[in-house]
């Protein structure tokens, strides 16, 4: 049994509904469809937000540092990354690559992606 989580965009919250995420998830599908039906869904979480509504960066983001422990503790191996990691021009967010770089500093492997746009 492997144990894996999403992390998405915080502020896509206020559009999103995590259904692409969690339909690809749950029928094994796009970025998902290595994984065995035995897999679980072990944690959903967002980043710390933006720069503009949030001044703290993530490696001093004791919401984001509590929230990395916490996969660590439950054994999640993998984090899947969602499309809402992408901003203007198809770049990827800085700061969700800082939470994906901290995510992989603990030994836990990130994949960019959970289901096609």
């Amino acid at each position: 049994m492997e144990k894996i989580g999403i992390l998405t965009c915080l502020h896509s919250n206020d559009v999103c509904a995590r259904v692409g995420c969690l339909s690809s998830f749950w029928r094994r599908k796009d970025f998902f469809a290595k994984y065995a039906e035995n897999t679980i869904l072990a944690a959903m979480l967002t980043c710390n937000g933006c720069k503009g509504d949030n001044p703290s960066e993530p490696e001093e983001d004791k919401g984001i540092l509590e929230k990395l422990d916490r996969l660590v503790s439950e054994e999640v191996k993998t984090v899947h990354v969602g499309v809402c990691r992408l901003i203007e021009d198809k770049k990827e967010c800085p700061r969700m690559t800082k939470i994906c770089e901290m995510i992989e500093s603990r030994g836990i492997q990130v994949i960019r992606g959970t289901h096609r746009e």
